[in-house]
């Protein structure tokens, strides 16, 4: 699957590597309007509903909804509260930033408080008599500029050009200490991993980046494998889904949604769990950099996902030089987080995602401080698959996360359900 068209993202800068921007145009929110020239709407409306008071979490706020509007310019109100779902505020409380945000919403947003089955926005007309005239609103939406998609940046066309007629080639950066090489074919990402086998792979950077700046660990050469079409793949076969290990949260997230409405319920079990996982890991911006293959490379034990990937035997796509093959990922967790089933050398191309079955169900779990942007305390994985027919137990698998220092496989529970 090839992307011809310039997409548009949010992402935290402090996990974005200046070298990682090679090709793409960035936006910050100095960018989209200032008030020497011209405020931008998104920027004029969260100031205008008194959504920003000491200002310090105003700038992302306004580039998570400015992306937004970028990708969906009359967003629903589901949208609008994911794309913010990243950003913190201390100050304002999110009910005046909601306020901005639904100014642009096809529908309104609820504020989620409902008493007598209504929506309390939709009761503070009531609160007062109508004789007073009194206004409950802070704002007139009369008084705020149009949002016009046609007036907004476009991609550089220097950019565009250098996308389409330079030919690809090895991109090398090297630092006083630290050496990034950025190769563009397999076989040479291949070569690469066999002369640097202690070099790790950075796609978005959300695990190596907070382990050299906060823990210490130094890595003198990083292979960015992210331009390679072979980590890249989109591909539906007999028996499921093939997803490249390179393809960042987000579009995994969308290629699944897709999935499920296109394919039969009985089809999509495996599916929906882990869309269900992805729905809440990390926020948006953490989503939209962070790699598929990576969650599951580091075998960290607070991954949402290794559960259920384990549980529904998902299958690894292996590769290193001269060699293919293809593991379970429970095999990664057999022996505990120092499982040496993947050598060095090798790279994990692609994950293949298999459909359901008659009679199979997957469920998916989590329990953590918050929905999204924290750590689980414990999550889980489980399949089960029952003989044509009947309620009898032919196969069963149970993974746990936070139980230990990677995910674990109650195996003695599957053994003693299996067949009862």
């Amino acid at each position: 699957m090839a992307f011809s068209t310039a997409r548009h993202y949010s992402a935290n800068a402090c996990l974005l590597p200046i070298c990682s921007f090679y090709g793409a145009a960035v936006t910050t929110v100095e960018g989209i309007g200032s008030a020497k020239t011209r405020i931008h709407p998104v920027q004029e409306r969260l100031a205008t509903c008194h959504g920003s008071q000491c200002g310090f979490c105003t700038p992302g706020m306004v580039m998570s909804i400015y992306t937004l509007l970028r990708n969906h310019p009359e967003p629903t109100s589901e949208q609008m509260i994911a794309a913010l779902a990243g950003n913190l505020c201390r100050c304002t409380g999110y009910r005046p930033i909601l306020d901005a945000c639904k100014t642009f919403c096809k529908e309104s947003i609820c504020c989620q408080r409902k008493a007598n089955g209504k929506c309390c926005l939709d009761q503070e007309d009531n609160l007062f008599d109508n004789e007073e005239k009194v206004s409950t609103s802070l704002f007139s939406a009369d008084e705020f500029q149009p949002l016009d998609p046609t007036q907004e940046l476009i991609f550089p066309p220097e950019l565009m050009r250098m996308a389409e007629n330079q030919p690809k080639r090895t991109l090398v950066f090297r630092g006083e200490r630290v050496t990034w090489i950025s190769p563009v074919s397999l076989d040479e990402l291949l070569d690469l991993k066999a002369t640097y086998p202690k070099a790790p792979l950075v796609v978005g950077n959300t695990s190596v980046g907070p382990d050299m700046k906060f823990r210490g660990v130094f890595h003198p050469v990083l292979i960015v494998p992210a331009r390679i079409p072979d980590l890249n793949v989109l591909k539906y076969t007999n028996d499921g889904l093939t997803l490249g290990a390179a393809c960042s949260l987000s579009l995994v997230k969308d290629i699944l949604t897709n999935a499920i409405a296109k394919f039969p319920e009985e089809k999509t079990r495996v599916f929906c769990a882990v869309l269900q996982q992805l729905r809440t890991l990390g926020g948006e911006q953490i989503r939209n950099v962070a790699s598929f293959g990576g969650n599951i490379i580091n075998r960290k034990s607070t991954s949402d996902l290794n559960p259920v990937l384990a549980a529904s035997n998902c299958m690894l796509n292996l590769a290193s030089k001269g060699q293919r093959r293809q593991i379970s990922v429970s095999d990664i967790f057999a022996d505990g987080v120092g499982n040496n089933t993947i050598t060095p050398e090798e790279i994990l191309v692609s994950i293949h995602i298999p459909y359901s079955r008659k009679g199979e169900y997957v469920s998916a779990f989590r329990r953590a401080p918050r929905r999204e942007n924290a750590l689980p305390i414990t999550n889980a994985g489980m399949r089960v698959l029952f003989e044509e027919g009947t309620d009898m137990i032919k196969d069963l698998s149970i993974f746990y996360g936070g139980a230990g220092s990677t995910t674990v496989c109650a195996k003695q529970t599957c053994w003693t359900l299996t067949g009862r």
